[in-house]
């Protein structure tokens, strides 16, 4: 299983733009083959918008299968031009004993 923890910010004035775009994402993610967890959590900085994209994939061929989704494309379109920095980590699960 793997996680993902995708890091977004944005300015005051397109935090509802992107947690919309954001939403949708989800939304359409969630229904994909593999997806355990797709959550976003943000907080406001000093003078920006955090937002964390919080994801757990079963195996490495869906979360490739995501990146190539339509829906997924689309977010990157929407989000060009109003996500100021954007970090994205996956890690491996740690499986239970």
């Amino acid at each position: 299983m793997l996680a993902v923890i995708a890091t977004l910010h944005c300015t005051p004035e397109n935090q509802e733009h992107l947690v919309s775009a954001l939403k949708t994402l989800q939304f359409h993610s969630r229904q994909e083959t593999g997806c355990e967890r797709y959550e976003l959590a943000q907080r406001e900085m000093e003078d920006n918008i955090e937002i964390v994209v919080t994801e757990l994939w079963e195996s490495e061929a869906d979360l490739d299968a995501h990146f190539a989704a339509d829906h997924f494309v689309r977010f990157g379109s929407q989000a060009e031009g109003i996500v100021l920095q954007s970090e994205i980590k996956k890690y491996q699960v740690v499986q239970d004993s």
